[in-house]
């Protein structure tokens, strides 16, 4: 179905933000089912993609970044731990800390559920150009940061 040119930039405004909360639940349910088929929790699949993002850390610093307590961040390693998805070791440069990295195979399985988005992606933003591309990903950080702005303002 054909989408009609918005009237003016708030009408325009208000269709992207539409489009936004429909992404972002389309990704919820996505990330729900991945979740589901790897036998882990929605918390632990963010947890995993922290860890693949930010590299290996400490369970202190995971549990800033998921909002969560310590010591429902220590339970959850466990569980990812169990499972294979992560391991803990020593911190090289203070021993007494103990890191959190997530383990390879565990990052791939992960992986491997969003091969065909990442295709199908890729096959979209083909169709814009360089300069589009670069106000798309723009726009994208901005919200990004925006929305962890948010986070905290929320944040007791």
């Amino acid at each position: 179905m054909p989408v009609k040119p918005p009237d003016d930039q708030d009408e325009l405004a208000d269709r992207i933000i539409t489009s936004l909360t429909d992404l972002a639940g389309a990704l919820g349910r996505l990330k729900d089912l991945i979740a589901q088929r790897l036998g882990i929790a929605q918390t632990d699949l963010l947890c995993l993609h922290v860890l693949d993002r930010a590299g290996a850390c400490t369970a202190g610093a995971l549990s800033s970044r998921l909002g969560r307590t310590t010591g429902a961040v220590t339970h959850m390693l466990d569980r990812l731990e169990k499972a294979g998805y992560v391991r803990r070791r020593p911190d090289p440069q203070d021993r007494r800390r103990v890191l959190v990295e997530a383990s390879a195979p565990g990052l791939a399985r992960i992986a491997s559920f969003y091969e065909g988005l990442d295709a199908r992606s890729r096959h979209l933003m083909a169709a814009f150009s360089d300069e589009q591309l670069a106000a798309i990903h723009a726009f994208l950080r901005a919200s990004y940061e925006s929305t962890v702005e948010e986070v905290d303002r929320l944040t007791p």
